[in-house]
């Protein structure tokens, strides 16, 4: 695949046109805008950190009235988070089969194999460079704790359910047990080798499967 920034990518210009009325109470969005503004806000990402992505840069990209960003969004920094975790949605799908611990493998391991690359250090900038921007700090802690990023607690609830693991357990704890050593590794700069999740997987069902009597 050829690097991000050589990719032609060509948009239809969106001002004036339907896509772009004035929203009344109830209208839907129009996809085709939102997701060249969804598009648009992850190409910048990777060029450039979330500090120095104006509004301006985004509709540029996009094709769309400055106005048309805030119709749909509250912030710069929502729209660029937006754009970031729709990209990386589909490397953390969680597949639903009649073993929900074999899914929860399959996720981790296409979630930690995703973030070993660029998105990872994106992801990493990101959390370093909220702490001194308030609205970034907002914007990713919604992010975090909207329903796209309870995938693997609803992986975990089946696992309970099918008695593979033992009731009663705080799953929220146990999915930052997971991905504590990711985002770990991802801020000191260290390598995420191809069967970390693996490994981080087997030490953490240690402590949850169900008791023997």
């Amino acid at each position: 695949m050829p690097p991000l920034g050589k990719i032609q990518i060509v948009r239809t210009k969106l001002k004036n046109t339907a896509c772009e009325p004035t929203r009344s109470p109830g209208r839907p969005r129009c996809e085709a805008a939102r997701q060249s503004i969804l598009t648009a806000a992850y190409e910048l990402l990777r060029e450039k950190p979330l500090p120095e992505i104006t509004a301006a840069a985004l509709a540029k990209r996009a094709g769309v009235s400055k106005a048309t960003l805030y119709r749909w969004w509250p912030s710069k920094e929502a729209i660029v988070l937006d754009g970031y975790f729709d990209a990386l949605d589909h490397h953390f799908e969680a597949p639903h089969t009649k073993d929900p611990l074999a899914d929860l493998a399959l996720q981790l391991r296409n979630g930690y194999r995703a973030m070993a690359g660029p998105d990872g250090a994106i992801f990493a900038s990101l959390i370093a460079s909220s702490h001194f921007h308030p609205d970034q700090r907002k914007a990713l802690n919604e992010q975090l704790n909207s329903p796209r990023c309870k995938d693997t607690e609803l992986l975990l609830a089946r696992a309970v359910e099918a008695g593979q693991l033992r009731a009663g357990l705080d799953l929220q704890l146990v999915v930052k047990l997971l991905f504590g050593p990711l985002f770990e590794r991802l801020l000191v700069g260290e390598p995420i080798e191809l069967d970390l999740s693996e490994r981080i997987l087997e030490l953490v069902l240690a402590g949850l499967r169900p008791r023997e009597a």
